[in-house]
């Protein structure tokens, strides 16, 4: 017999998981005719906000290894999404920057996540939406945590 605790685990990771798959469904369709994949979307999101970023460092952010990260930055490039550039203290460091193309999409993949955000929390009223995400950033560091006790 399962108890409750086992119960509510249970439930609580079959939730996340289907908001998962929602959100990828939801990001495949409409950034299909871009041919980019929602994986390549948070790439971009990030080097966005950080631009000439690592290889490195947005590998560790994406929480990629470093065979998965070059694969898809590779892909990227050919496909005229990002480019990469050698850093001018070590040209083993590999800095990417987003292409112009990219720059000019930027404003559309922002509005199909906020699309997407502001469909999930309708029905939300500010504290809630407030909480909700104070509940969500503690269940990322509790993973986080765990996924660190993993690796050691």
């Amino acid at each position: 017999m399962i108890n409750k605790s086992e119960e509510k685990n249970r439930f609580a990771g079959r939730m996340i998981g289907e908001l998962s798959k929602a959100a990828h469904r939801y990001f495949q369709s409409e950034f299909k005719a871009l041919s980019i994949g929602h994986a390549q979307i948070a790439t971009i999101m990030y080097v966005s906000r950080h631009e000439g970023v690592s290889q490195y460092e947005l590998a560790k952010y994406l929480h990629l290894d470093k065979s998965s990260i070059t694969s898809q930055i590779r892909l990227m490039e050919q496909n005229g999404y990002i480019h990469r550039t050698p850093a001018d203290n070590d040209a083993r460091v590999m800095q990417i920057s987003l292409t112009d193309k990219t720059r000019e999409i930027l404003p559309q993949l922002t509005a199909v996540f906020a699309d997407w955000t502001e469909t999930i929390l309708d029905g939300f009223s500010e504290v809630e939406q407030e909480e909700l995400f104070q509940y969500l950033k503690r269940m990322q560091f509790n993973a986080r945590k765990k996924l660190e006790q993993i690796k050691k």
